[in-house]
């Protein structure tokens, strides 16, 4: 088994850490500023705006690198925050994202940024509330974003870098609560109200990189992931599903009418924690993450493990994972699954 405790930023550190235990202990300078901002060109247009520039489709899909078949939303992106506690399992249409990143707020509870566009099932849910690392997430895609609201400066940001088809906007006309489920967890989207919105222009770039398997690698069937003391994840890689199982602890992570989740992709980013300087009623910070710069990142494919660093240099562009020779590290054609992690977190395999 290999371990990993990363307690900071530490490309090199991470690199070394293929060929037997380790923890790491490193400095790096404290973080940048952890607001977005966006030049004048990348500010999206209110849903009425008559221009849109789409992410180009191309020869596949730019999410997962599938071929186009059938597709008729243009290449829109919609993008969900779903709520992934007990009370929200299983999740309506999880499993026909493209990509998800999941992330910690308050309390180390997880939640999901679900990013459609090959495939936009009917409904989406349960719907929650934004945070301000989603805007700088969310600024690459030129996407529309389905949320429940949030802190005004969040709303705003949101709103800068994505065409809003949040819950307080659209209300009744796109959402529901339904009754089988827990208050705060039972906010549903109907897509087909949101999916004709006007989408923002999209910044040039490619999102993510698809090829076949690299060379080297360990053997990697069994990943756990503690993102937090309540948020503990287990990928197992399935020959015969061609990818890997998705355990929310030992349970098997599903969503309504579907079997098991599958990612053909595992991405661990190791992110430093900012402090936002907020609470919620409970007392328990609000964080951050900072999502700009480079830190390390442990890739798993095809049943094998590729370490090596995250990098983002323009908040336009989204993530690069390379090795440490700096070469890109392809990801197998499907769906991925972006575990954003505080460092000091405990990543293992097998």
């Amino acid at each position: 088994m290999r371990r990993i405790v990363v307690m900071l930023v530490a490309f090199a550190a991470v690199s070394s850490a293929c060929s037997g235990e380790a923890e790491v202990t490193t400095t790096t300078p404290p973080p940048v500023a952890t607001t977005v901002t966006v030049a004048p060109t990348t500010t999206a247009p209110g849903p009425t705006a008559t221009t849109t520039t789409t992410a180009p489709v191309g020869p596949g899909w730019p999410l997962t690198g599938e071929p186009v078949e059938g597709a008729d939303t243009e290449g829109v992106v919609l993008v969900a925050k779903i709520d992934n506690t007990s009370n929200s399992r299983p999740q309506l249409g999880l499993d026909a994202a493209d990509m998800v990143i999941e992330v910690l707020v308050e309390g180390g509870i997880p939640r999901l940024l679900a990013f459609f566009q090959s495939t936009i099932p009917e409904e989406v849910g349960p719907i929650r509330s934004a945070r301000e690392v989603d805007p700088k997430l969310l600024l690459p895609f030129g996407a529309l974003f389905a949320y429940s609201g949030g802190e005004t400066h969040v709303v705003s940001a949101v709103r800068e870098v994505t065409t809003d088809v949040g819950f307080a906007d659209l209300g009744s006309e796109a959402y529901y609560r339904a009754d089988d489920r827990p208050s705060l967890y039972d906010i549903v989207l109907r897509t087909g109200d949101v999916i004709t919105a006007q989408p923002p222009p999209a910044p040039q770039g490619q999102w993510l990189t698809f090829g076949p398997t690299p060379t080297g690698g360990e053997q990697a069937l069994s990943v756990e992931l503690h993102q937090s003391s309540l948020n503990i994840v287990n990928y197992r890689y399935s020959t015969a599903d061609g990818g890997y199982l998705r355990f929310n602890g030992e349970t098997p992570a599903t969503a309504v009418g579907s079997s098991q989740l599958v990612a053909d992709n595992v991405i661990v980013m190791f992110v430093e924690v900012i402090d936002t300087g907020r609470t919620d009623s409970s007392g328990s910070k609000v964080p951050d993450y900072q999502v700009l710069g480079e830190g390390d990142v442990v890739v798993f494919r095809d049943g094998r493990v590729f370490p090596g660093a995250w990098e983002r240099f323009d908040q336009r562009e989204f993530f690069s994972f390379v090795t440490a020779a700096g070469r890109e590290i392809p990801l197998a054609p499907g769906t991925t699954w972006i575990e954003l992690v505080p460092v000091g977190r405990l990543l293992t395999w097998k």
